[in-house]
This record gives C-alpha cells, sequence and structure tokens, in this order.
C-alpha cells in the first residue's frame, strides 16, 4: 500500500516556531524544550519534506507514470501499468507530457534529454499526494542497515565500516563545478578528497565528509595548534564517514560531542550505524540528475539526495527550465547552472551540508567545503535566470553569481553559511544582478567576491550593469559557527561569529553597486567600525557605488565612520540612518564631525555634492521592535530617505511616494512573506499575522 510505504520513508513535517537569529527549529506539537525525541538521530535542523496535493498544468499530451517499487519497463507507461526506471522513463517522452513519479525511492543517476515546447511543456513530479525521492546514494544503508555495517575491530571506539566494498568510488572524474577558493585541484592531495557523505535518513542532518582518517578517529575537539599539525591528534567534526582508498570500505563513527558549550548543538543520538537508516553516496565527479541541451520542462515536487561530493542537480546549454517545489539535501554543489537561459527555481528548499555542530573550519580544512550554487561561465552567459521563494540553508558557501546576465533573486531566504554568501564576482561590464525583498541571516560575509585572474575587472562599464541590492533585511545577530575554541568555552561564545557585511578575497575591484532601501542588523561592530558597515569604506578602486536609505542597528556602540583613503573613491550615498542600541541613547555629539573636518570629505563633494555622511543620521529608526522592523508612524527613519533615481527598481515606490522612508519598510506598508509558499515572515520565524 502506498501510504503505508510512505509512511515508512519519512516523518512527520516539522516547521520553525522561533530563531530569528538562531534558527531553531521544534517539532510540531512537541515540547520545546524535548524536540530530539522522536528522532533516533538528531532532530531535524529545517520543516522535512510532505507530500503536495498541488495540481499542475499539464499541457494536452499523456500522462505517463512510473514506479521504483510496482513498476516494470516492459509496460506501457500507464496509471495501471506503470514503467519502472527514471532513466527509461525520462526517454520515453514527448511534447505535452506528464511524468508522474508513484512515492518510493529511485535509487539513479540519470539524465534527461528531451524537450517540450513553449505550449507543451514536458513536466516531471511527484503523484499529488504521493513523495518520490531521486537518490544518487547506496540503498543497502537505508533499506538494510542491520546487514550494511559491522564493527571495525582496528578502529576507534564506536567505529564500523561497511561489510560490502566500493573500490570504483575512487574513479578519479575531474570535476564541473569549479569553485573559487575551494580545493580544486587537490594537487598532492587528491588522495584526501571525502568520497563518502551523507545524512541521517530520520532527520536528514548532515553526516561529516572526513578526509583523513585520524579526525575521525580523535577524541579532540578543539582547534589545537596550526591546521596542518593536528594531523596526528586529529579533531572529532562530529558523526560521519570516512573512504578506505586501500580497502575500499565505507568507515563511519558516530560518537557524542563532549566539547563544552555545544549544548543542544551536540550529537546525543545512536551511536549505532545498524539501528539506523542513513542516506550514503560514495564516490565523485557524476551529479545526479543531468539537464543538457533541452527546453520547455518543468520539474515539481520532488526530493533530491545522495550526491557524491558532486553537482545534484547539473543544467548545461538549456533554455526554459522550471524548477518547482524541490527538496535538494547536500550536493557540492546542489545546483550548478552553465550556458543556460530562461531558468527559474521556486518554492525550493535547498539544505546544504552543515550540521548543528559544524563549523567553517571542520568544511574548509577538514572536510568538503561545499557551495550550493554555482553559475559557470561557459558561452553563451547564463542570462534571464530568476531563483525566488525560496529557502537557502545550513552549508559552507551560498551562491556564485558572477556569471548571470539579468538574475531575479527575490522573497528567499538564506540562513546559515558559515563562509561566504552571496559571491557577486568582481566587476564585469555588462551583468545585472537584481536582490530583493529577501531575509539574508546568519552568513560570515553575506555579500563577497573572490579575484579569480589577476587585473581581471575592466576599467569601464555600461551605465545600466551591476550589483542591486533593495528591500532586503540581513539579519547577521546570532553569527556563525566560524571554528572551535582552543580551550572550553561552556557559554559557547565560540558558536557566534559575526563576520563582515562585505568582504572580498585576493582584492579584486568590486562590481558596480547599487545598495537602497535595507535593514541590517548586527550585535557588534564590523572590523575596523568602517562606514556603513564596510559599504561605505571598503572595495572603492576603479568601481562606483551607491548607497542609499538603508538603516544600520548594532547592539554594541553606534556604528562608526572609519573611511581610508586620500582620493575620493566614485561613492554617492545619503538618507542613512544610523543607530547602537546599548550606547544610543546615552550617545553625545557629533558621530560625524571629525570626518568633516578631514581633506577627504571635501574630496567627497566633488563626487556626490552634499558630500559624504551630510544626509545620514544617528538616531533610532523607531522600530515595532528590534525583531519586527516596521516602522512607528512617528520613528526618525520616516521621511529619513532621499529622492532616488526613477530607473532604479523598487517594488515599493507607490507605497513610499513622499520623501521616502529609510529602510526595508515605509511606515505602515505591511511585510511581505518569503521562502517557499510564503511561509516565514521578512523578519524571521513563521509568517506575521496580517
Amino acid at each position: 500500500m502506498k501510504t503505508a510505504r510512505y509512511a515508512a520513508i519519512w516523518m512527520p513535517l516539522f516547521i520553525i516556531l522561533s530563531g530569528s537569529a538562531t534558527g531553531v527549529v521544534v517539532a510540531q506539537g512537541a515540547k520545546a524544550d524535548a524536540p530530539e525525541n522522536r528522532f533516533a538521530s538528531h532532530s531535524p535542523m529545517r520543516p522535512l519534506p510532505v507530500a503536495s496535493s498541488q495540481t499542475t498544468e499539464t499541457g494536452t499530451g499523456r500522462f505517463r507514470y512510473v514506479d521504483s517499487e510496482d513498476g516494470d519497463d516492459t509496460n506501457a507507461g500507464g496509471e495501471k501499468s506503470p514503467w519502472k526506471s527514471l532513466a527509461f522513463s525520462l526517454r520515453q517522452l514527448e511534447p505535452g507530457d506528464t511524468l508522474f513519479l508513484r512515492e518510493g525511492t529511485y535509487y539513479e543517476k540519470t539524465h534527461l534529454s528531451r524537450s517540450g515546447s513553449e505550449d507543451q511543456p514536458i513536466t516531471i513530479r511527484s503523484y499529488p499526494g504521493e513523495l518520490a525521492i531521486l537518490d544518487g546514494g547506496r540503498r543497502e544503508f537505508f533499506e538494510d542497515p542491520k546487514q550494511a555495517w559491522m564493527p571495525n575491530p582496528d578502529g576507534a571506539p564506536g567505529e564500523f565500516i561497511s561489510t560490502r566494498t566500493y573500490h570504483d568510488a575512487d574513479a578519479r572524474r575531474v570535476p564541473t563545478q569549479f569553485l573559487p577558493a575551494a580545493w580544486e585541484p587537490m594537487w598532492g592531495i587528491e588522495e584526501e578528497r571525502p568520497l563518502a557523505l551523507g545524512h541521517f535518513g530520520d532527520s536528514m542532518v548532515p553526516l561529516h565528509s572526513y578526509r583523513i582518517a585520524s579526525d575521525m578517529r580523535a577524541t579532540n575537539e578543539f582547534w589545537i595548534g596550526d591546521k596542518h599539525e593536528m594531523r596526528e591528534t586529529g579533531i572529532y567534526c562530529g558523526p560521519g564517514l570516512w573512504f578506505n582508498r586501500q580497502t575500499g570500505r565505507i568507515h563511519i563513527r558516530l560518537a557524542h560531542h563532549q566539547m563544552p558549550g555545544l549544548g543542544q548543538q551536540a550529537y546525543r543520538g545512536e551511536t549505532d550505524p545498524r539501528k539506523l537508516q542513513l542516506s550514503v553516496s560514495v564516490g565523485f565527479g557524476e551529479e545526479v540528475l543531468r539537464i543538457n541541451g533541452v527546453r520547455h520542462v518543468r520539474l515539481q515536487d520532488l526530493v533530491f539526495r545522495g550526491a557524491t561530493g558532486s553537482p545534484m542537480i547539473y543544467i548545461y546549454g538549456s533554455q526554459h527550465i522550471e524548477l518547482d517545489h524541490l527538496t535538494v539535501y547536500g550536493g557540492f554543489p546542489a545546483l550548478l547552472v552553465n550556458a543556460s537561459q530562461k531558468l527559474r527555481v521556486t518554492n525550493s528548499a535547498l539544505r546544504g551540508l552543515a550540521a548543528p555542530w559544524t563549523s567553517r573550519a571542520h568544511m574548509k580544512y577538514r572536510g568538503t567545503a561545499s557551495y550550493q550554487i554555482v553559475f559557470r561561465n561557459d558561452q553563451p552567459r547564463n542570462e534571464d535566470i530568476e531563483l525566488a521563494w525560496c529557502e537557502f540553508t545550513d552549508d559552507h558557501d551560498f551562491a556564485f553569481l558572477r556569471y548571470v546576465r539579468n538574475l531575479q533573486f527575490h522573497h528567499n531566504f538564506v540562513d546559515n553559511f558559515n563562509d561566504d554568501g552571496l559571491e557577486c564576482g568582481p566587476k564585469l561590464r555588462d551583468h545585472t544582478l537584481f536582490i530583493y525583498q529577501n531575509r539574508i541571516g546568519r552568513c560570515l560575509i553575506p555579500l563577497t567576491q573572490h579575484e579569480i585572474e589577476k587585473d581581471e575587472a575592466p576599467l569601464d562599464h555600461d551605465p545600466d550593469s551591476g550589483v542591486y541590492v533593495y528591500r532586503n533585511v540581513f539579519d547577521m545577530r546570532g553569527g556563525t559557527y566560524k571554528g572551535p575554541p582552543i580551550e572550553p568555552d561552556p557559554a559557547g561564545e565560540f558558536l557566534r561569529s559575526e563576520g563582515h557585511l562585505v568582504g572580498d578575497h585576493g582584492g579584486p575591484v568590486w562590481p558596480v553597486m547599487r545598495v537602497y532601501h535595507n535593514t541590517f542588523l548586527r550585535e557588534t561592530p564590523v572590523w575596523r567600525n568602517y562606514f556603513l558597515f564596510g559599504l561605505g569604506a571598503q572595495g572603492m578602486r576603479q568601481n562606483e557605488r551607491d548607497v542609499f536609505n538603508n538603516i544600520f542597528v548594532q547592539t554594541d556602540l553606534v556604528p562608526g565612520v572609519t573611511i581610508h583613503g586620500k582620493q575620493a573613491a566614485t561613492l554617492r550615498e545619503g538618507g542613512n540612518l544610523l543607530w547602537g542600541t546599548n550606547e544610543g541613547p546615552q550617545f553625545k555629539g557629533d558621530l560625524f564631525g571629525k570626518f568633516r573636518s578631514t581633506p577627504l570629505f571635501e574630496l567627497s563633494r566633488s563626487v556626490y555634492s552634499p558630500g559624504w555622511t551630510t544626509q545620514d543620521r544617528v538616531a533610532d529608526p523607531g522600530f515595532v521592535s528590534l525583531d519586527d522592523q516596521r516602522l512607528l508612524p512617528d520613528g526618525h527613519a520616516v521621511n529619513a530617505g532621499q529622492i532616488l533615481p526613477a530607473e532604479w527598481p523598487d517594488p515599493l515606490k507607490q507605497a513610499d511616494a513622499d520623501q521616502p522612508d529609510s529602510g526595508v519598510l515605509p511606515a505602515g506598508a505591511k511585510p511581505w512573506a518569503i521562502g517557499v509558499n510564503g511561509r516565514l515572515s521578512l523578519f524571521g520565524g513563521s509568517k506575521l499575522a496580517d
């Protein structure tokens, strides 16, 4: 029976109840102080996927069916005679067809080579009311864990090894993703590339992918010494997997954490893998689904898991592709796009490889330094891409967006990336990225760029090009887990490192940026207390930047004015409001006075006639609360902004018709929902009531 089979595949839906800064997830109907009781491993970090009953326009073609358990590829593909394999089924599709996947798990790595047409697209989706899972992993670890593992008599306490061998895992496939600042190629240490990755099957919390056995077997959890010096003592990075190239076996250890300060983020679950369903994949370089050279195809209501340290979904040379209501676990990256146009990703959840106990240092130096989304730069350029109403969470780096023209990134939830957030890339002559109406939470560096080649950025640019960042909430409070402490920290302060709002790697020329009508929230000052959280001071060489009508609020101190240089960069800024919640009420004097007496201030007037800081204010913006950034009608942010160029996009222009208000939301306007089906609020947590 399908319903009974589905119940064994997944646990009930979880919902986010609180945690704009912490990302706490609590079981629906369970007590908040005991969220792990229903799970043998660890409580889920995010909502688990559930079956959808949504209907869809399916064109005028045929309905086709595939069933991984009850199908047969010799059948006709009808509802009563379904096919069995995806590989066979996908080859049979014609324009207008809808392929329904009956619930179950499809352990296949496959490709799509059939196109639809504009008026008759091809649709591939779970059957309504059921949930289909595409898994690139090994089914024995999920379906028969008792027989899949055995104790390792030569290993550390609690270490197990696979009963089968997987010698083909080290096939040395060449990476396709191209990642800046990652280990590509892994010069001299290819034998340390993590080849075994996975998740707990009940909660889909990631397992660590170990590079060396000494880390997996270590009892030490502190970051003692240089990252290279710890090879002998090792550092335990949490429950995880290691692939032994000599024996071809997968090693696993699910030891509990002992380091003080981890609190509820520590692993306290089952330590015997024979008692757990696990999603485990081995190998490298083979995507779970490849979409190459096709047009007018829609994927809906599917779950992806089991990537082998490689792209989960790779879209190359394709047009008019829609990914809707997908849940993607892992992938390196989860989505790789190259030379494609007219791609829409909507109402989807991409969940990365960072477990609650996983830090930047664990992933970057001792595991898999994954990106979640990568746009590559083969020709023609990626163009007309929309990522909307999605949730991107829990990984190392988020998105390498540089090679896109006309990217629409909106109504998304971005949270818990322990390194880079949106990688906009160095200056290009004609790229356009529009980032608006999102909630961007805990990232070590939310806006960043890498230099890939020396002096690659052009001196000139098209006047309408650049990165437009507007009507977003950037909430960096709560910080990220940057790295383990060197000594006990029972308070767990090491879990809450706040990085920079903006930063770069290698000193590239930054892109042209228009940053307006955003609200930025922090607890501690940015590095060097840079002006406008760094937007008014960093990366100003050979570009231009506009920073208008934003609110900058931090808990500790009033955001300062630190601007370096002897020449006026092409910076235009005004209408910004700065506030420190602790120091602000007692603050006396003129925050900008010292700067306005410098030669640099006079030079700034040659770039922007009022001069930098002249149109800015230090004042309480007048939020309903710090966690609800709606403006009170008598707050200082009301009518504090500047009139902006009419050609700059702004969906709330009509709601802010008089003198503009500063910040993300004009006074009296309703906050919009974000995330999958709009289930989250712009201000964090569940959607606010109307």
